[in-house]
């Protein structure tokens, strides 16, 4: 049975959740991406039946069989690993060498079995991350709810507390929540997604969808699209104030228009291609970052460009210098609203 929330509304303070309508399938992994302060811990809340919501009702769900992990893991000081892990099962009263059967097994599949004894402030942040999720785990929940979990992890401990939830989720039969801000985590453990932005859900489906093809300007901004143009669009023109640019549009009175900057070559001279766009402009900027170089050309508007950075040290490019621009009528995603 899949779980619906239905019209969930809820104010907290100066914000409010509106509106909220979601239908999650048995047995998906389906996340929650939004900015901090968006409502993702408010609708995991509302879930989990810790939060009564104003308006609107959440079926589908036994509060009795949830698994909630919080990013600061919640564990309790005064008990050891063990006895953290064994917490949910205490209070469904087990007894205890089925309980101690239970938790030394999951403990085993996490790799902390070294750990059972160990109290809770000599453990690091990694550990108490794989303790948290094997305290879900010892009671066989039949959905999870994870907030934020891998947010206070260094990149690689991220890396590996990913592909913990990626495995659990494929030798289970549970349904996984997951809210995270991080777009990467989101692309990589989702089946489906949920955009969630100032208490409102603005878009939903999979990942691949959601990503290459965002609904309005709101969407793109979001998602990082670092080329968002407003201008009436006419014969399959928008009209900017220095250029205009072919797009997959005949005719609006105004639109915005986006274009992925890694969905743009830059070259020395004008590239013979099928490409209907092509600009020459003047390098304003380059960004190194870790795995890419971001190339500023100003063309009439401040063009941003994504490259490797193998390739910006083979073309050696440097501020000041004229670039051309080329891009796909077919890579411009257009929002009329």
């Amino acid at each position: 049975m899949s779980i619906e929330l239905k019209g969930i509304n809820k104010g907290f303070g100066n914000f409010e959740l509106s509106g909220i309508d979601l239908k999650i399938d048995t047995g998906d992994f389906f996340v929650i991406l939004g900015p901090s302060g968006a409502g993702k811990t408010l609708i995991l809340e509302i879930i989990a039946g810790l939060i009564k919501p104003d308006r609107g009702m959440v079926t589908g769900i036994d509060t009795g069989k949830i698994g909630l992990i919080y990013q600061d893991f919640w564990l309790f000081p005064h008990l050891n690993v063990f006895n953290n892990i064994a917490y949910g099962l205490k209070i469904r009263k087990w007894e205890k060498k089925e309980m101690s059967k239970t938790v030394t097994e999951v403990a085993l599949k996490l790799d902390i079995t070294h750990l059972l004894n160990r109290k809770i402030d000599h453990l690091s942040g990694g550990e108490k991350q794989r303790v948290a999720i094997a305290r879900a785990m010892a009671i066989s929940p039949e959905v999870y709810l994870f907030d934020e979990p891998t947010s206070s992890l260094d990149r690689n401990l991220r890396l590996k507390t990913r592909k913990i939830f990626m495995d659990l989720h494929r030798d289970t039969d549970s349904t996984f929540i997951h809210v995270t801000h991080d777009f990467e985590e989101a692309l990589s453990l989702a089946d489906r997604l949920a955009i969630l932005l100032k208490g409102r859900i603005v878009q939903c489906g999979k990942p691949d969808e959601v990503f290459n093809h965002p609904k309005n300007k709101e969407v793109a901004d979001f998602l990082g699209y670092r080329n968002v143009f407003g201008g009436v669009v006419e014969d399959h023109f928008i009209q900017l104030e220095k250029l205009s640019i072919q797009v997959p549009l005949l005719k609006a009175a105004f639109a915005y228009i986006a274009i992925r900057s890694d969905d743009i070559i830059i070259s020395r001279s004008r590239i013979d291609s099928s490409a209907r766009n092509s600009f020459c402009g003047r390098v304003e900027n380059i960004f190194k970052k870790s795995t890419v170089v971001e190339v500023v050309l100003d063309i009439g508007e401040m063009l941003v460009v994504e490259i490797t950075r193998k390739s910006s040290e083979e073309m050696d490019i440097k501020c000041g210098e004229n670039l051309w621009a080329t891009f796909k009528v077919s890579a411009i995603k257009v929002f009329k609203h």
